[in-house]
């Protein structure tokens, strides 16, 4: 399978896609591999309790009308280990601090997409422990939003955490992601790279203790409740020459807005997922058809990913 070029989505290993790619992709930088990845990696498990990104107005009758919330705010339906099988290489998550003192000595941190999840600890070590397994496939952690960081200890914290988990699977040594290839993260035995670059400022007491190990995503938001929007918005952003220089994030997801979820209280995400997800992987299959459209895509996210949405991602490093 090294070589690639016959290689088809009936023969991909998903456990270890990223070990079998092609050797002329092993010194390219991570922005040049087409990664599949989860819009809100996390919110498949979220429990009755509000979370602090909840609007007010619904924090209030958040019990009363939970099934409603659940449906909105579930985006993924496999838990970590689930999508990491399934080939997804890149998670995309918001966290709170733990408010539960019951909890708080397990972990400091829970995820939140408008109701709590699990807690982040958990999260963190579920992925180590597939990456034990699976030495030479890299994950990128993507936390992009913080609730109740009152302060520049919480971001040393989390990222305490973080360090503490993956250890020196990672990467901290390269200063920029262009250095980030495959051969130099599987010769520095470095499997995770962190996305944070929005708020390293905030985490320098952490970083001036063990170096900036930070890398950038430009991750541009359809912010569209329609389908058709949402891929003229796709067409655009791949139009323009992607930067290899920050790892690139397509969102192939829309964002009801309350219009369109009080016109259909007892639907979901779910429901919705699945005709933007078809349109998503028609999209990309277009492109796979015509190779010189696909210089420029690296991160695609959607929610309820599944088995044939990584396929047809992983499938475009194989031109």
């Amino acid at each position: 399978m090294a070589a690639g070029f016959h290689t088809s989505s009936s023969q991909l290993q998903h456990d270890e896609w990223m070990t079998n790619l092609p050797e002329r992709l092993h010194d390219e930088p991570i922005t040049k591999i087409a990664i599949p990845g989860t819009h809100d990696s996390f919110a498949y498990n979220l429990t009755r309790h509000a979370g602090p990104d909840l609007l007010p107005n619904l924090r209030r009758v958040a019990l009363l009308i939970y099934p409603i919330i659940k449906n909105w705010s579930m985006t993924q339906d496999r838990t970590f280990t689930e999508q990491l099988h399934m080939g997804i290489r890149y998670f995309d998550l918001r966290v709170c601090r733990t408010t539960d003192k019951s909890l708080q000595s397990r972990s400091l941190f829970t995820f939140t997409h408008g109701l709590l999840g699990n807690l982040v600890s958990d999260g963190l070590e579920e992925i180590n422990r597939y990456l034990n397994k699976h030495p030479k496939e890299i994950i990128l952690l993507d936390f992009n939003h913080f609730y109740d960081f009152n302060d520049q200890c919480g971001h040393d914290q989390l990222i305490h955490l973080v360090h503490e988990t993956f250890g020196k699977k990672l990467c901290t040594t390269a200063r920029t992601i262009t250095a980030c290839t495959l051969n130099y993260l599987w010769n520095n035995q470095q499997q995770v790279i962190l996305l944070y670059e929005k708020h390293a400022d905030q985490c320098t007491a952490y970083m001036d203790r063990i170096g900036h190990f930070f890398q950038i995503c430009q991750s541009p938001w359809p912010n569209t409740p329609r389908i058709d929007e949402l891929f003229l918005f796709l067409d655009e952003l791949v139009s323009k020459s992607q930067p290899i220089t920050c790892v690139n994030v397509i969102q192939g997801q829309i964002t009801p807005d309350g219009g369109s979820i009080q016109s259909s209280p007892f639907s979901s995400l779910h429901a919705i997922a699945k005709e933007t997800n078809r349109r998503l992987i028609e999209w990309l299959s277009h492109r796979k058809r015509d190779p010189s459209l696909i210089d420029g895509i690296n991160v695609v996210i959607c929610d309820f990913a599944d088995p044939l949405f990584t396929d047809t991602v992983i499938m475009l490093n194989y031109k």
